[in-house]
């Protein structure tokens, strides 16, 4: 083949490829058009089939009502309904940091950039009705938001939820934790740090 044939093949290839682009097009024209999703169709009697009575979409099964609602039997939750495992209190923080922090700050007190930058002073986690809330109630409120927080249930799943809580029980424990609770081998570390 010469230079000059390989051009005239490309050339006839790309018509070929317009032509077909082309004659395809008009197929388009002559199909219906339906405007409402349950409007009338030729082929199902209506555009879209209603759903099956019960269908729940691939992973989307939620029989444990603690986990993935917070409650039981429609009252919040007092416990939380996982293990609680270093993982899960790493996963917490890790997600505490990238979503919680920009309001409530690194340590919980409300006092993050957003206060500085003019909005109204987040909740903190350590003193008043926020501190007293149960789990399910915290649970709740990440889930649909309260106030000027927005809800957080398509941008972080169920089981993370609760790490963020359990990182968040964690962090009221480190601020009020009293010479009282602490073991007696951290009760000691902290007596040789004094002297």
């Amino acid at each position: 083949m010469t230079l000059l044939s390989r051009k005239e093949t490309r050339i006839t290839l790309l018509l070929s490829l317009v032509l077909l682009v082309l004659v395809g097009c008009d197929n388009m024209v002559e199909q219906a058009k339906i405007d409402q999703p349950y409007g009338e169709s030729e082929v199902f009697e209506t555009a879209a089939r209603d759903l099956e009575p019960n269908t729940v979409p691939v992973g989307y099964l939620r029989e444990d009502e603690a986990l993935y609602m917070g409650t039981q039997d429609g009252s919040p939750v007092e416990e939380l309904p996982i293990e609680l495992t270093v993982e899960v209190f790493t996963t917490g923080q890790l997600l505490y940091e990238n979503f919680c922090t920009p309001c409530h700050g690194f340590s919980g007190y409300g006092n993050g950039i957003v206060a500085e930058e003019g909005f109204p002073q987040p909740a903190s986690f350590h003193d008043g009705a926020t501190a007293a809330l149960s789990v399910g109630e915290m649970f709740d409120v990440i889930t649909n938001g309260q106030g000027a927080m927005f809800s957080y249930a398509t941008r972080i799943q169920p089981e993370d939820r609760w790490a963020i809580i359990a990182y968040i029980r964690a962090l009221q424990l480190s601020q009020n934790a009293s010479y009282g609770d602490l073991t007696p081998d951290m009760q000691a570390a902290l007596d040789e740090l004094a002297e």
